[in-house]
Parts: C-alpha cells; sequence; structure tokens
C-alpha cells in the first residue's frame, strides 16, 4: 500500500515505499507516547536498537531529522518530525478504517471497532447512544473514555479518538463537526428535610451563597456554572470538589449536602426518595450538548453509523422522562 504526503514545513513529496512499512509508523506513534526509547521498545515488544534502527529508517527515507536525540535519550521531536508524526497518526487511522470497512464489505455487516470520548457529565447519557448502536450493529465493539474538553481535542488531533460527546459552545479546535443532542438545563439538590426543599424555584445568587459539593474547576460543566454565578454577582462556596460525578451522589447520599447538576443526571438518579430537586432561575441557563466527528470525505461506515443512530435517538425525549415534574 503506497501513500502520498505532503505537509507544511516539509517541502518534500513521498511515499511509502516497500522500505517504510505501516509498522515504522506505529514505532513513531507509540514512541511519541511514551517519549521514551526504551519504554517504546518494551510497549512494541521489540529490542530498542531495533526501534533506534526503524526510527533511522524513517529519517534517511525522508532525509529529515524527525527526533532530537541527546546522551540522556530522547528529547522530543525536530519541527519535521512533528509534521511527519501527525501524517504519520492520520495515516494508521485511515489504515485501521479502511481495513475495518473492507472486512465488513466482505462479510456483508458493518465491523470494527469505535472509540467515544465524553465529557465527564455527559457520560450518564451514553447508554442511550450505545445501546440502540450496539443492537443494530453488533459487529462493531465500543470502548468509552471519559476527556475534558482539552483531553478530547487533543485526541481528535492526534487521531486517537473516533467520536466526542462535549459541550458544542466551548469547542475550539477547527475541523470538527457538530451534531446537537440535547440542551443541559441545572438543578440545585437538596436532602429531603432540608429547608428549602420544598422551593418550586431558587435564583442563581442564592445558590451561590449556599455551601455546596461541586465539579472540580478544570470540568467544562464547572466552568459553565462559574461563568453563571459571575454574571449574578457571585462566587460559589463549593466546599467539596471532586472531578467525578460519583463523588457528588456519594455526598448526596449521605444527606448531608447540597450540589448543582444538568437535568441529564435524573436519568440515573430515578427517583431517590432522599433528594429533592430545585430548578435554578434568574437566569434560566441551558447549554447545548452534542456530538463531535472529524471532519472529513469520506466519513468512516462505523462513524456515520453511530452519527445515523445518535440523531434518530431522541435523547431530549428520554431525558423529559425523568425531569422533576
Amino acid at each position: 500500500m503506497a501513500f502520498g504526503i505532503r505537509r507544511a514545513g516539509l517541502g518534500i513529496e513521498a511515499g511509502l515505499k516497500s522500505n517504510l512499512q505501516i509498522r515504522h509508523l506505529q514505532y513513531l506513534i507509540v514512541l511519541a507516547r511514551e517519549r521514551h526509547f526504551g519504554r517504546a521498545a518494551t510497549v512494541l515488544a521489540i529490542s530498542q536498537p531495533a526501534l533506534s534502527q526503524a526510527v533511522q529508517q524513517i529519517e534517511k527515507h525522508f532525509g529529515l531529522p524527525i527526533v532530537q536525540r541527546q546522551q540522556s535519550g530522547f528529547q522530543g521531536f525536530t519541527p519535521e518530525g512533528e509534521n511527519i508524526l501527525a501524517w504519520a497518526r492520520q495515516a494508521i487511522a485511515d489504515h485501521d478504517r479502511l481495513v475495518s470497512a473492507s472486512e465488513s464489505e466482505t462479510q456483508h455487516e458493518l465491523r470494527g471497532s469505535l472509540k467515544i470520548a465524553l465529557a465527564p457529565v455527559t457520560m450518564s447519557i451514553v447508554s442511550l447512544l450505545t445501546t440502540p448502536f450496539t443492537e443494530r450493529y453488533p459487529g462493531v465493539t465500543i470502548s468509552i473514555l471519559s476527556r475534558t474538553l482539552k483531553d478530547l481535542e487533543r485526541d481528535f488531533r492526534n487521531f486517537d479518538v473516533d467520536v466526542g460527546v462535549s459541550y458544542l459552545d466551548a469547542v475550539s479546535q477547527p475541523g470538527l463537526r457538530p451534531y446537537a443532542l440535547y440542551d443541559e438545563s441545572y438543578y440545585l439538590l437538596v436532602p429531603d428535610g432540608h429547608y428549602l426543599s420544598d422551593r418550586t424555584s431558587i435564583a442563581w445568587r442564592e445558590v451561590g451563597e449556599l455551601p455546596l459539593c461541586m465539579l472540580d474547576p478544570k470540568l467544562q460543566n464547572r466552568i459553565i456554572l462559574d461563568g453563571i454565578f459571575a454574571k449574578v454577582g457571585v462566587k460559589p462556596q463549593a466546599v467539596i470538589e471532586t472531578d467525578c460525578s460519583l463523588g457528588l451522589f456519594a455526598h448526596m447520599r449521605s444527606g448531608k449536602w447540597l450540589t448543582v447538576v444538568p437535568h441529564s443526571y435524573f436519568y440515573l438518579l430515578g427517583d431517590w426518595a432522599f433528594i429533592r430537586s430545585i430548578p435554578i432561575v434568574d437566569p434560566v441557563v441551558t447549554s447545548a450538548i452534542g456530538l463531535l466527528i472529524q471532519e472529513r470525505n469520506p466519513v468512516p461506515p462505523v462513524i456515520q453509523a453511530f452519527v445515523e443512530v445518535a440523531e434518530q435517538a431522541m435523547i431530549p425525549q428520554h431525558l423529559d422522562r425523568y425531569r422533576p415534574r
């Protein structure tokens, strides 16, 4: 299989000939991840001299130094090496998807694998996407990852993920195609019997003056909440912070804590008798949650199939069934 390459900064055009194989590109990607020749060689189950020789072969092929070396070992990639690495990642991703698509055509059934990365808060709805997909396409295996938006965008750049689910308004990386899924709204959770438990609504300013258990400030959900509080002139009293939704649930289960959650959490919480939910108003705020894939033509069959299932999943209707009345 031959590939063409033309990347800014290389000033060359070359092809993968018989002396440069797919495995060489895989070696390069593993070295980039491990950032150490010895560790990369261990992961690849080859000797360190064999890995070094493979990297030298890539450099000879392109006529460029791609790895910075010192006596202490691997020091990173040269600017030209970074360009070749980016091309290698795309070439491997395209190769793997082509193999998967070819197998599916041969077997007349969609097969392969799909890697989905979700913002931690959106993990609550993942089964509404994956269950109908696996029912329709049982030959596809799915890996599910929790990622901050920053990490999700990095994974897309490195071709380490096929589909993302996150906050659409916060996406900054170009080349990502969005598909809206639902609009997230917010509730204050309080223990049953709390002095606020009979309230039918509560203002953001008042919520900001309460002692809260909240998600970590690095997570996009918390960034959004902090922005809302700032607009109404308060700073939330986050007494406990966690980077895991289970941490919020565990503290609510104790019957001693208050927290702010998106309405999608009610799909998991159900009718927990020991909590009361209060819509937060003044202002009423929503945030768009959606699917993200890389812009490419054609879209790989497994990814296209997942997008089609997601668009038919009727997630807003499912979530509204569990929204407090």
